[in-house]
Parts: structure tokens; sequence; C-alpha cells
């Protein structure tokens, strides 16, 4: 049997992100500021599953939806390029897997938006600047930033950003079923929703109702794959 964090399931392709899926009060401030833009540099943290990435994708696609030049960039899936179009919004993500040519140009990065009077960075971590294994240069430009851990929804939260998007979607859903998700499935928010595009899916092919016995046959499907 597969632990829960390996289970294979056949995901749709993501939507597009947005800011909808942060819905907890505690990350209410920082909402305002990205959606405002109002401060040219910001890095939000938080631990895996807190919606980081999530959180720089919609910030990237609602500027592009306002008619900006915007970029993400995941570094620890790519390198920085070594010379680029300075866009207007640059989102930069876990940039504690930067290597040390990957931190001199982040500190480039840094200096562009800062010298050249537009740009606003965006960056994600997994723990605050000071304890980044960083160059030193690199953290004293971070300073610049206003810094934001992300706060994890509750699972009363979660469980309300789950049925709001279900009620968008038109899906009638159980609320036991995300009683059950938060019990056996992973707890992040992006996860849970993956999850509820795939019921979706899988009681339109099936044509039964989203209910916590779909749900376990479904789970102990993908255990058992």
């Amino acid at each position: 049997m597969r632990p829960k964090d390996q289970l294979l399931l056949d995901f749709p392709a993501k939507a597009s992100p947005g800011f909808e899926r942060f819905l907890g009060q505690a990350n209410r401030e920082l909402l305002q500021v990205l959606q405002q833009r109002s401060q040219r540099f910001v890095l939000v943290w938080g631990a895996p599953g807190s919606g980081k990435s999530h959180l720089l994708r919609a910030w990237v696609a609602a500027a592009q939806a306002g008619g900006l030049s915007a970029c993400y960039m995941d570094a620890a899936e790519q390198p920085l390029p070594p010379e680029m179009p300075l866009p207007d919004c640059i989102a930069v993500d876990q940039v504690e897997a930067l290597d040390a040519e990957g931190q001199g140009r982040l500190f480039t990065l840094f200096n562009d938006v800062y010298h050249g009077g537009r740009g606003q960075l965006l960056l994600s971590a997994h723990l605050p600047p000071a304890q980044l294994a960083l160059r030193e240069d690199v953290r004293t430009r971070m300073a610049l930033c206003l810094v934001y851990q992300i706060k994890p929804l509750s699972d009363e939260e979660k469980i309300a950003a789950l049925q709001e998007m279900a009620h968008q979607r038109q899906i009638r859903v159980d609320e036991a079923v995300f009683h059950y998700l938060l019990r056996h499935w992973r707890r992040d928010i992006d996860s849970l929703v993956q999850m509820l595009d795939v019921l979706d899916a899988h009681s339109l092919t099936h044509q039964r109702p989203i209910t916590v016995p779909l749900l376990r046959t479904l789970l102990q499907q993908q255990e058992n794959v």
C-alpha cells in the first residue's frame, strides 16, 4: 500500500491560480498588499504546503490579467536566466534553492528593480530571511522586502473555502466529504482543491454523487495502484 503522499491521482490540468483560496483572516493584510501592489519588494515564507507557490502564481496571473508583464520562476526547478528584460512583476519561488550563481542573479534583480525605479519583486522561502543560507549581500538586499509569514488556514477555513469553490462550480458535495478529506488526504489547500476537481470528474464519469463512500473508494483504488 502506498503512503498518502504518493497516491497516483490523475489530476486535471491546474486552473489559473487565484487569491480566492487564501480565505483565512490571518493572511488578509498580505493579500491586500499583493492585490494592491503597494510594495515593490515582498518576501513570503512558510512551511511546505502553506501555499507559497500558489500565491506567487496568483500574483503573476493577476498582473498579466491587468495588462502588466510578469513572470514566475521556481528556483528549485530552473536556474534564473543570466540576462532578461525587466518585466513589471517578477516572482521567484523557493529562493533557498538558489546556488551561488543564482544568488548573484537575484542580487542583480534586486539592483535592477531598485535602481531602475520600476518593477516589483515577490520572493518566497521556507524560512525568514535571517535564517536562510544565502550570500550576505543577498540577505542585505532582502532588508528591502516587506516580510510576511503565510499562516495556514484552520480546518474550518479550509472547509469553508472548499464549500465556496464547490458552490461556484455548482458541484453538490456532502460536507462530510471535506471532513473526511482532512483526515485521510494531504491537508494543504492546493491538494484539497485538486482532489475536489478529481472527485467532480470521477462523479461525472460514473454518474454518482460526491459522497464519503465515493471518496473512500477512490482513495482505496489509488492506494492499490
